[in-house]
């Protein structure tokens, strides 16, 4: 006794020593909050964009659930001259409805091949048309006149083909402009194929196997065509969702569309304190800016799987957010704290000094 009188030093020790004993054993809670930071984003996004291979995907992220509803994938062949075009209602700021159009593909290719199909179809049905109705002098005389004009629209538009050759052998015209021409070729050789087919049935007529194998080539290429316009139509890129269009600055990104009706935030949490996070949690946001705004959400999703960060392990958790303002940007960092149930005092320094000692 006499020391601790001496010795003042001692004296308080001993007090903050008795102090902290019963606040250890006191039965008081105290509020425990986890803090880290935070990557906003809306509930539902839609990205279309491009790799370096040429290949254009769509994805639509649920941020909410952490899945991915629906992807898709089109790639081309070399060969093919593929462009990719955004519809002219797809400007940052407008609102997109679902359904809506956001872009299309054109590919060269697909369009040829349909017309070759669509001409192959014209001239099979002409065939059994002039097949089943009688034959006169008259019908073989117009027959060989318009193969004849035919051909001779075919010998004028081979003179356009080579000049328009020549200018873009020059650079002087581009390669749409050089392939509208050589489908008007295209177009051209079909006439002449339908009338040739009418000519040669004015002059020999047909049997019943004859229009069996034609009927069963027109629906053999009735298929082909349903087939091809399927393809065509998923070549259009349609909005599964209500949303904004945002601006992306990426070279990569085509069209972003995001829901602004619902947002969530992606949280790492370090990996020891995932046996205090529950759903329903409450999170307090904080979004740097001229002035600091704060907006609230609760736990959503806890994830399933370990992250690497910053030298240590994390989880991640998602949360809902209630009252996010106008301002928000998607992508946009914040601070987060969570708030979980009270623990005693003992509990509270347990769990930050565990770490220390592990």
């Amino acid at each position: 006794m006499a020391i601790l009188k001496r010795n003042p030093v001692i004296r308080l020790f001993l007090i903050l020593g008795i102090v902290i004993g019963m606040l250890l054993v006191l039965p008081v809670k105290i509020p425990f909050t986890i803090s880290s930071h935070a990557k906003l984003f809306h509930g539902k996004e839609w990205i279309i964009s491009k790799d370096d291979g040429g290949r254009i995907s769509a994805v639509l992220l649920d941020r909410i659930s952490g899945l991915t509803e629906n992807y898709r994938l089109h790639q081309f062949d070399r060969q093919d001259a593929v462009r990719f075009e955004l519809h002219s209602s797809v400007v940052p700021g407008n609102h997109i409805q679902t359904g809506d159009t956001v872009g299309s593909i054109y590919s060269t290719r697909l369009s040829r091949e349909y017309i070759s199909l669509v001409g192959d179809l014209a001239v099979t049905r002409a065939s059994v048309g002039l097949y089943l109705s009688g034959e006169k002098e008259a019908v073989i005389e117009e027959a060989q006149n318009r193969l004849a004009y035919a051909e001779q629209q075919l010998r004028g538009h081979a003179r356009i083909l080579e000049r328009q050759r020549e200018l873009h052998d020059r650079e002087l015209i581009s390669d749409e402009e050089l392939d509208i021409v050589v489908q008007q070729k295209q177009l051209y050789e079909i006439n002449i194929r339908v009338a040739e087919s009418r000519l040669q049935t004015a002059l020999t007529g047909a049997k019943d196997e004859q229009i069996e194998y034609l009927n069963a080539k027109i629906q053999a290429l009735e298929d082909q065509i349903r087939s091809l316009e399927q393809t065509l139509d998923d070549y259009t890129y349609v909005s599964p969702i209500d949303g904004i269009v945002y601006h992306t600055f990426s070279p990569d990104t085509l069209a972003l569309i995001g829901d602004p009706e619902m947002h969530v935030a992606v949280i790492p949490v370090p990996f020891r304190y995932r046996p205090y996070i529950i759903n329903g949690q409450q999170v307090r946001l904080r979004i740097p800016g001229n002035n600091i705004a704060t907006c609230d959400g609760t736990v959503h999703l806890i994830g399933n799987t370990a992250h690497l960060m910053n030298g240590g392990q994390y989880f991640m958790i998602s949360a809902i957010i209630d009252n996010l303002d106008d301002g928000y940007l998607p992508g946009i960092m914040a601070s987060a704290s969570i708030k979980t149930e009270p623990v005693t005092i003992r509990e509270y320094l347990l769990r930050y000094t565990r770490p220390i000692f592990n």
